[in-house]
């Protein structure tokens, strides 16, 4: 296959869910990139500022108390900024991530603030728990990226993991966001002070709406080289009824409704929402 017929090849709209050639999270030439994001929130799947998570901690803090909720999951937590908040509040914690080079981060600052913190480089989806927890987080819309087979999956495996009565918290993007996402088609030409690469590429990116409130921001890179990243970034958005059904499907009930994962009320129309889900 020519370069230019890999290139109309991966230009084609793929099915819901379907991977691209590479995944960013994992992707050794992004893995800068990816490190950088969690510390700017002008970065789209970039971290919250610290503000927000201070706040995110104290809320967990009030509805799963140290005393009664000691030991803590926090899936997908990248280079561990609410892993090492949870534990400098007592918490036993567990960090799991598939980016090795945040866990690595991670792992480093652990032990710069002399915090013991267990973490893990695998994929949640694959995770091996068994009745260990009293809380699981899944926060910052991760569990959206899922397909629904696997989100299925993680669904399962945090039920196993977590003990009777344990918590999650959990945040999604809504119905309303799938309605407002804006669908595009651009290229540019990449600057000198671009984040992805040092080398020059063309990008082509699309934003597309699926049906069932899927949702696709593709990027296509081009260099000069003949080589061709794709990375497909999908989101499911989520009434909460929608919601609500997929989890009582897996054993959990939705306790409590917030605007975001800090423990705001709820407000009809937001772009996203949080729940406590709580196992049978």
């Amino acid at each position: 296959m020519t370069k230019i017929e890999k290139l109309l090849e991966i230009a084609k709209n793929p099915e819901p869910f379907e991977g691209g050639t590479q995944e960013i999270w994992l992707d050794p030439d992004r893995a800068d990139f990816v490190l950088k994001s969690y510390f700017d929130e002008n970065i789209p799947g970039g971290s919250r500022e610290s503000g927000f998570i201070d706040e995110t901690v104290d809320f967990i803090n009030k509805i799963a108390p140290v005393e009664k909720y000691k030991k803590i999951i926090d899936l997908g937590c990248g280079p561990g900024l609410y892993s090492q908040n949870l534990a400098m509040k007592g918490y036993d914690v567990v960090g799991v991530d598939f980016n090795k080079k945040s866990i690595e981060y991670a792992i480093s600052e652990a032990k710069k603030r002399d915090l013991s913190i267990d973490y893990w480089n695998e994929d949640i989806t694959n995770i091996e728990i068994e009745n260990e927890f009293d809380l699981a987080l899944l926060i910052y819309q991760i569990y959206c990226v899922f397909s629904p087979e696997n989100r299925k999956k993680i669904l399962n495996n945090v039920h196993r993991g977590l003990k009777s009565g344990g918590l999650v918290l959990l945040d999604v993007l809504s119905e309303t966001s799938y309605e407002k996402f804006p669908q595009n088609l651009m290229w540019s030409l990449s600057r000198k002070d671009n984040l992805f690469s040092d080398k020059k590429f063309l990008s082509l990116y699309t934003s597309i709406k699926y049906p069932n409130k899927v949702t696709l921001a593709k990027n296509i890179l081009v260099f000069g080289d003949g080589e061709i990243v794709n990375y497909n970034y999908w989101n499911q958005h989520f009434s909460i009824e929608s919601l609500e059904k997929e989890v009582n499907d897996a054993g959990f009930t939705l306790e409590k409704l917030y605007a975001d994962v800090n423990g705001e009320d709820y407000v009809n129309n937001s772009d996203f929402f949080a729940v406590v889900l709580k196992k049978k």
